[in-house]
């Protein structure tokens, strides 16, 4: 069974990879409406509205990577959006736009300084 190897993934804002992360993840959800009626031994229901939310981490490089860590920090900031691109390999990613509702940095005494971004997606989810 072949699989992919996530050391090709990296994230974009934009143009611009940002750098010294080392995970990302991405979780779609859709609503399921129900529609059972009367009469129904089973329980039936309808696909409703989509959404999509997406984490990063790794090494804090907010003070070098201006147009990576240091431009996720400010959209966080001043409350904008972020074109986002998830990359799985060399050619193939998820993007869409997206808030960033929580920025993490963790420092350590005995290990290095981490961050965590949280997104939440504004729209569509596209996959190329």
């Amino acid at each position: 069974m072949a699989g992919t190897a996530g050391k090709k993934g990296k994230v974009m804002i934009g143009a611009n990879a940002v750098t010294a992360l080392n995970n990302w993840s991405l979780e779609l959800g859709i609503d399921t409406l129900e529609t059972t009626a009367f009469g129904d031994e089973w329980k039936n229901f309808i696909a409703g509205l989509k959404e999509w939310s997406a984490s990063a981490e790794g090494a804090y490089n907010v003070h070098t990577d201006a147009n990576g860590q240091a431009a996720l920090q400010n959209a966080f900031l001043n409350g904008t959006e972020v074109d986002l691109k998830l990359y799985v390999n060399n050619t193939n990613y998820y993007n869409g736009q997206a808030i960033i509702s929580s920025l993490s940095v963790e420092d350590p005494v005995d290990d290095i300084v981490t961050i965590s971004i949280e997104f939440q997606g504004n729209g569509a989810l596209a996959y190329t």
